[in-house]
């Protein structure tokens, strides 16, 4: 017994020493100090005001597109970009989506997309007296601008422009050719994203690299982290919405049966509340973890990302103390829409509800349901797949690729001291599509901390604007090799 209980300590000392040893040899991910920015062009602010003031919703009804507006933003293209229009070949999708063509010297390269999309989410009427300034008013004040569609995602197709139109002023020509691609619809159904691409591929375009909307510069996500880490989106998840229905007989109110079709759907998605799928770290979220585990000021935290082979367990139970944090990690399940019943004093015989998920990779959509039988374990509530709108979660741009490289020397030269890492979209964008036609995909909006994103008080403070003009700068003089 005494033989066993030394080998016990024995082995404890050993691996306390590895543990501390390996902390220890995590060093900082390296420093750089940032370039300075870009002048910000005369007319770069009223531009972009101007934009906002366009209120170019996006409808889940395509076929309800306010056309006003979508044409009063071409006018403003137009008017506001006459370099790009007089030297760049503009094609025009599905009406209202747009293809820029920036021949370059060297036509035997594949060229680069540079792409965002100018439709916006509606605001709420009953937020609308929430807001500190319109909505839709564009207002520039306390350093920002302000307006829906300020940070998603006009910040990307104006700061696109900017950059282009302010290279077209100075005489340059890239080798590599450019394509700028601006979606209409990315809000509802994307269906301008995906006619993009259809076009791409009948004129046998292949892209090297292709930068879209994604992850952002954040100082405060980190535990123990302080200094400035940017997040590269390198994949997306999946897509699935479901419907949960239950039928049985209802009645009236005042004499109500043990259990109504509301009791069941609502237990049903009580469980699924009370579980989600399995945590695991993927390649990219394991890259994530190693390159800020040694910025980590914090020694316990430090020690934990570092020696994830024995504090794995402890590691994920941090990163689900947080919404982003626990989406990383796993597939995510949650209702969305409810309806059920006409009048008060009736009990209803159906009730539905909306779930929506963001299929993990690794996993499928036969995967989520599956698990939404086995927790719900009650074959009264009918399970199926809603809407048009569903994919698998998609590829992934490695890490070491050119693409992922670029953006992040471009990032070095924006931000001091960042820590560039890969990151999953949790979110999905127009890029998923164009993966058919580029292993390079990257996701990548070059702000600080967005504020109001999808939300109360959107707005894009000027020196982020300033920054996303010279980042995409960098991305067009810089990605030509």
């Amino acid at each position: 017994m005494k033989n066993l209980f030394r080998i016990l300590i024995i082995i404890i000392v050993v691996v306390g020493i590895i543990v501390v040893a390996r902390t220890l040899m995590q060093k900082p991910w390296q420093h750089h100090k940032a370039e300075a920015l870009v002048p910000l062009p005369d007319s770069a602010i009223s531009h972009f005001s101007k934009g906002i003031q366009i209120a170019t919703i996006s409808p889940e009804d395509t076929t309800h597109i306010d056309t006003l507006h979508f044409n009063a933003f071409r006018f403003f293209l137009e008017q506001s970009y006459p370099l790009i229009h007089q030297k760049l070949n503009r094609t025009i999708i599905s009406n209202y989506s747009y293809v820029f063509e920036w021949k370059g010297t060297d036509t035997s390269l594949q060229p680069i997309i540079l792409m965002g999309h100018y439709d916006v989410v509606p605001v709420e009427q009953s937020a609308m007296k929430l807001w500190t300034a319109k909505p839709f008013g564009g207002e520039v004040k306390n350093g920002a601008i302000w307006g829906r569609g300020s940070i998603d995602d006009k910040l990307s197709v104006i700061s696109i422009l900017e950059a282009t139109e302010n290279l077209l002023k100075q005489g340059y020509t890239p080798k590599r050719t450019v394509l700028l691609c601006f979606g209409h619809n990315e809000e509802s159904t994307g269906t301008g994203a995906i006619a993009i691409v259809r076009y791409l591929q009948s004129k046998n375009i292949r892209a090297q690299m292709v930068v879209d909307e994604g992850g952002e510069i954040s100082t405060n996500k980190i535990k123990g982290v302080q200094r400035p880490v940017a997040f590269i989106g390198v994949k997306e998840k999946g897509y699935l919405t479901v419907e949960l229905t239950v039928e049985k007989k209802g009645g009236h109110s005042s004499i109500p049966d043990k259990e109504t079709s509301v009791d069941i759907l609502v237990r049903a998605l009580y469980k699924l509340r009370l579980q989600h799928m399995p945590d695991t770290f993927t390649p990219s979220v394991e890259e994530f973890l190693s390159r800020t585990s040694g910025s980590s000021t914090d020694f316990l935290n430090k020690m934990a990302l570092s020696n994830r082979w024995l504090f794995g367990s402890t590691v994920k139970k941090i990163m689900n103390e947080s919404a982003e944090g626990a989406a990383m990690l796993h597939t995510t399940i949650v209702p969305t829409m409810l309806e059920s019943g006409v009048r008060e004093n009736v009990v209803p015989t159906n009730a539905k509800a909306i779930v929506n998920s963001r299929i993990l990779t690794g996993e499928t959509t036969k995967d989520v349901i599956n698990f939404m039988k086995k927790v719900i374990d009650d074959e009264r509530v009918k399970i199926k797949i809603s809407g048009d709108f569903n994919t698998e979660p998609s590829a992934a741009t490695p890490f070491t690729s050119d693409a992922f490289k670029r953006i992040e020397n471009a990032v070095y030269k924006i931000e001091d001291d960042v820590i560039p890492v890969p990151f999953l979209m949790l979110g999905a964008t127009d890029s998923r599509v164009y993966r058919a036609i580029s292993d390079g995909v990257v996701n990548f909006t070059p702000v600080v901390d967005s504020k109001g994103y999808h939300g109360i008080d959107e707005r894009l403070p000027i020196k982020d604007y300033q920054k996303a003009i010279s980042f995409y700068t960098l991305i067009l003089k810089e990605a030509q090799q």
